[in-house]
């Protein structure tokens, strides 16, 4: 077992207040429920009350319910999960009927906060940013025209790895009807990242990353998003990785510059990670592709895929859920972008190099049922490899390790006890970092 258990068990404590105040103050109320009475009815008026840095007409591109349409509970929750999912706002509807005609008035209230948690979870992060664990916060400018456009920071912090970013986003096209929006954003970046190496020494090798991208998203309220993009990356490392290989750049004798063209597609469960249990939630991927085409000033040309997914399948009220990752790259791959098979829970470590490859499995045991405890049992495996190399704390081929343990969670806070090759380990994490 690890030393500095009771720390962590103060550190998720504490954590556990946070983000149960952070995931009641973001996440969404339930959709409205429209009385029977009221279903069929002609509206005849729809008004909207806005609170904070939203402007009435960007709401209005939004709604797909006007004057003279009919009420309908569907029409009324694919409006709602515009307003929610797509704009991001706070949205409570009041329905006003007219006791006489039988007509009744649409009025919403959306409100839009200039400073909200980063709570998005891993498949709901963008596909071309850099998807970490850890919390941290969106700072919003109010909108620029009536479209929407706005000014944002984002942060994202955890132990080892951080991320900031200063964004520009023009929504370019909102369609109400099929619940999609398109954005086009400029964003600036710069993160710290970490390889953990064990062999030749025990250290934690970090590396630094800027750059520039602009990037097409599609979104749509079904948790689907597609971006295509292209970005100019600088980075660099503190320490040498020691791995030597034809398949490699060490960034820490000279800094590494690509120019890069991406694509990425991914599906998320748009509900909260403790509800990501059939009928909720059956299948969420991610999967991105990036080629450092060269020029620019580039001095590395290389090429990665990664692929993600996580099925769950009910079993009783308890549910069983298949997660795998692959990581592949071609060419001369900077060390600063080493890929990692992340996720396992009995080692401190993670598993990384050229190519990478994780299996996960998790029965969590009557998850479905109401109350605020659920227990889980898990087994998994992860190996990565090195092309070209010949050490051996870097092999050619995938050298895997394996855990297995229990773990327990507590409105969305997890604590995993794991043990692997070298012996048990306690970790504490929230519902949502990955699978």
């Amino acid at each position: 077992m690890n030393r500095g258990v009771g720390a962590m068990m103060m550190v998720a404590t504490l954590l556990l207040v946070a983000t149960t105040t952070l995931s009641a103050n973001a996440a969404p109320d339930a959709a409205p429920q429209v009385a029977v009475t009221e279903r069929g009815a002609k509206i005849v008026a729809v008004t909207i009350e806005t609170y904070g840095i939203v402007k009435l007409r960007i709401v209005e591109r939004y709604l797909s319910l006007h004057c003279g349409d009919t009420l309908e509970q569907g029409a009324v929750e694919r409006d709602y999960d515009n307003l929610t999912r797509l704009g991001g706002w706070r949205t409570r509807l009041d329905v006003l009927r007219d006791p006489q005609t039988g007509d009744v008035s649409l009025h919403w209230i959306v409100m839009a906060r200039q400073l909200v948690p980063t709570d998005h979870p891993y498949y709901a992060d963008q596909p071309l940013s850099a998807p970490i664990e850890g919390v941290g916060w969106i700072a919003n400018s109010p909108p620029l025209d009536d479209r929407g456009s706005a000014v944002s920071t984002i942060s994202q912090l955890s132990r080892r790895a951080n991320l900031f970013r200063a964004l520009y986003t023009s929504p370019l096209w909102v369609d109400s009807a099929n619940g999609r929006e398109a954005d086009f954003i400029v964003d600036e970046f710069a993160g710290r990242g970490v390889y953990r190496a064990s062999q030749p020494l025990a250290v934690n090798v970090y590396s630094w990353a800027t750059g520039v991208e602009a990037y097409y998203l599609m979104r749509a309220t079904n948790g689907t998003q597609i971006e295509f993009g292209a970005e100019e990356l600088r980075s660099t490392s503190a320490r040498p990785t020691y791995i030597t290989a034809p398949s490699l750049y060490d960034t820490y004798y000279a800094s590494a510059r690509n120019t890069l063209l991406k694509a990425g597609v991914s599906h998320s469960c748009p509900v909260p990670p403790t509800q990501w249990y059939p009928r909720n939630c059956s299948l969420q991927y991610r999967v991105e592709a990036f080629d450092a085409v060269g020029g620019f000033g580039a001095n590395t040309q290389y090429r990665a895929i990664v692929a993600d997914a996580a099925q769950y399948t009910r079993v009783g009220s308890s549910t069983l859920v298949l997660h795998g990752g692959v990581w592949r790259t071609g060419g001369v791959v900077p060390t600063s972008a080493l890929v990692c098979a992340t996720g396992l829970r009995g080692y401190a470590k993670g598993t990384c190099g050229t190519d990478a490859d994780v299996l996960q499995a998790e029965f969590r045991i009557a998850e479905a049922r109401p109350g605020n405890w659920k227990f889980i049992l898990f087994t998994e495996t992860a190996a990565s490899r090195v092309r070209g190399g010949d050490q051996p704390f870097a092999l050619p081929s995938l050298t895997w390790h394996g855990d297995s343990g229990v773990g327990v969670m507590y409105r969305g806070v997890r604590l995993d006890l794991a043990y692997g090759s070298q012996g048990g380990r306690l970790t504490f994490e929230l519902q949502g970092e990955l699978f």
